[in-house]
């Protein structure tokens, strides 16, 4: 499925960004704890110093909430971490036209769209680089194999060219239905799992 494709290309992309990223979170998070032990050693000395009676009890209460502001950076470090992960992955997404098995997953998601619709006539959308990409004799080839399957006529047309990054956006000729299978479309509804796996990469 082309949807599915790009999936694994973005996943694919993403483990990629995590291997590059992971031992900056891991220098991050050792200075982080490093610059907290330090801290709590500086004022529990002071506190030893001044022959304070609850120095133990202080120092504990000074190392705890050490790393309780140290866990707290790191938790707000792994969010900016996944987020810039999630960043990059939608810089790559926008060189995915450029590769040389693009062309099949575009076709593959106006299957999918086409598919997805009720209807005879429909308008496939693309920007301006993939209408010259996807040739009429494509989409007429698309007409006759999917024709076969649901035993319907089916009449596919190009419409004006849109300001997509790439894939696709299928609509009813009456405008009133339509499937975004656009690639930001397709980036954006699988958003929970790629943040998922992206966390799982990075941590």
């Amino acid at each position: 499925m082309g949807a599915d494709k790009i999936t694994s290309k973005i996943l694919d992309d993403a483990n990629n960004t995590a291997s590059k990223i992971k031992s900056e979170a891991q220098k991050e998070a050792d200075l982080i704890l490093e610059k907290a032990k330090i801290e709590a050693e500086e004022q529990t000395q002071d506190i030893l110093k001044r022959g304070d009676k609850e120095a133990e009890t202080t120092y504990n209460r000074i190392l705890a909430e050490a790393r309780l502001n140290s866990k707290k950076k790191m938790l707000k470090e792994r969010e900016n971490l996944i987020n810039m992960a999630i960043e990059k992955l939608k810089e790559d997404l926008k060189e995915l036209p450029k590769k040389d098995s693009y062309k099949d997953i575009l076709l593959k998601l106006i299957i999918e769209g086409v598919m997805s619709l009720d209807g005879n006539e429909l308008v496939v959308v693309l920007n301006e680089q993939d209408m010259e990409l996807i040739e009429d004799s494509a989409l007429w080839a698309i007409e006759k194999e999917l024709e076969s399957k649901v035993k319907k006529v089916i009449i596919l047309k190009k419409g004006a060219p849109a300001n997509i990054i790439g894939g696709c956006i299928i609509k009813t000729a009456d405008g009133t239905k339509f499937c975004d299978n656009s690639l930001e479309s397709v980036f954006e509804r699988n958003m929970e799992s790629i943040r998922a796996n992206v966390a799982s990469l990075l941590f």
